[in-house]
């Protein structure tokens, strides 16, 4: 494994666990096995190593979304597998937590990169959700009446509240709930 590789592991695990601020680059260089001036060769700053993961970790959870609505399932089940996946990918002891952290606690001289990731991400995953609504409305597997903008809204709502589960619930729990979302998520959306 490269040192860059390393360090960036290195990195996510300690910003996940740690936070941006309390996470020097000494802790970092002296648990991938070089001197803190050594990461100067791979990364010019902190800020870089930072903003790099969340551009890693964001494609990362654009992936998930985009495998989910994408393929030859049904609407429902890629409904479905996108609730399932996304739940998946925040419980992830690595990526999730740090995906978390960097979305409710970003470190205050970043919020402006961080925040045009997330919408960079986020229009992107409409244009993922869009679609999905557009194939249920033509075959008749969503409500007619239900306006685009309001189904992206409401998903959006629905993951957000995984995501908060998340951090309430052990995975058990989690998934219990989980199934009774799913339930009312497609009543809510489905076609009479």
């Amino acid at each position: 494994m490269s040192t860059e590789t390393r360090i960036r592991e290195v990195g996510l695990r300690l910003f996940a666990e740690q936070g941006y601020e309390a996470t020097p680059l000494s802790a970092i260089a002296r648990e991938v096995g070089i001197r803190t001036p050594s990461l100067y060769n791979h990364f010019v700053s902190k800020e870089a190593l930072f903003l790099g993961l969340v551009e890693e970790v964001e494609a990362e959870m654009l992936e998930v979304v985009e495998h989910s609505l994408t393929g030859g399932a049904g609407v429902e089940q890629r409904l479905q597998n996108l609730l399932q996946a996304c739940s998946d990918f925040i419980f992830d002891s690595g990526r999730g937590v740090f995906y978390k952290r960097f979305l409710l606690f970003p470190p205050p001289s970043l919020s402006q990169p961080l925040r045009q990731i997330s919408r960079d991400s986020e229009t992107a995953i409409d244009a993922l959700l869009e679609s999905a609504f557009q194939e249920g409305i033509a075959q008749g597997v969503l409500r007619n009446d239900l306006e685009k903008n309001d189904f992206i809204s409401m998903t959006y709502c629905v993951i957000d509240g995984l995501f908060s589960e998340s951090f309430l619930y052990d995975r058990v729990t989690f998934n219990q709930r989980l199934a009774s979302i799913r339930r009312v998520y497609w009543a809510g959306i489905v076609a009479r």
